[in-house]
């Protein structure tokens, strides 16, 4: 390549010296070859940092919802209205139903805001399935309710259930990459980033959207699930026992 350059000024070095005016026709009558044919797959989709934390933030407000959730029945009794509602021509079971119900509305209301004001205003990528993950999210929402509630019944005072949630929450957002993103974690930092309910929300949206992978899908909503029905069936069970709400 250095000769091909060198002697291309040779030859116009050459010309100069007998026809100077048609130096210029020398130096811009060149051909252009391309020797290297290139060709691609089709380009993947690539995670930006706006992508990757609106993912993050979202499961992390969701995984949030269960400080509101412990004090969904608490405050009822702090406030003195638990004896106005058991008095109410209505079950103990409709108003805990209908408490689970009202949270779980507000709670998808809010991360729906959410999807929507990052999508238009940050542009973040969603991917093709959203309905797939919100779906996911309602599962986190509900997981979120349980632990809450599950606390608040077990602990004995509510400070005590504020300090184990959010103990519980910051972890989880630290392990679970709510703050920085945890890549290819192994030993027993993997085992406990595996144990953070944000790390197989996030890794299963992330392959939802970049991947079309279901797979992990699955086995999140079930994690989901499972929890949730242990925490709320221990809620459920010492407000059977307990009077009044």
């Amino acid at each position: 390549m250095l000769k091909a350059y060198a002697d291309k000024y040779n030859v116009a070095a050459a010309v100069a010296s007998i026809a100077p005016e048609n130096v210029n026709i020398v130096m811009t009558d060149v051909q252009k070859n391309n020797f290297i044919q290139e060709r691609t797959l089709k380009e993947a989709k690539q995670q930006s940092s706006m992508d990757y934390y609106a993912v993050a933030m979202t499961t992390m407000i969701a995984l949030y919802g269960a400080i509101y959730a412990s004090s969904l029945i608490r405050s009822e009794r702090v406030r003195n209205t638990a004896l106005r509602l058991v008095a109410a021509p209505i079950g103990k079971g409709e108003i805990f139903l209908g408490k689970i119900l009202g949270y779980l509305f507000v709670n998808a209301l809010c991360l729906l805001v959410v999807i929507i004001f990052s999508h238009f205003a940050f542009k973040a990528n969603w991917g093709d399935h959203i309905g797939l993950v919100f779906i996911l999210l309602l599962s986190e929402v509900f997981l979120a309710l349980s632990i809450g509630l599950g606390i608040s019944y077990m602990a004995k005072t509510p400070d005590a259930s504020k300090m184990i949630i959010m103990v519980f929450l910051q972890l989880s957002s630290f392990f679970g990459g709510a703050y920085f993103k945890i890549e290819n974690a192994k030993g027993i930092l993997g085992f406990i980033t595996n144990l953070s309910p944000l790390t197989w929300a996030n890794q299963a949206i992330t392959k939802i959207i970049y991947m079309n992978d279901f797979g992990p899908f699955f086995q999140a909503i079930s994690l989901n699930l499972g929890i949730s029905v242990l925490f709320l069936g221990i809620a459920i069970f010492i407000f059977q026992r307990r009077e009044g709400l």
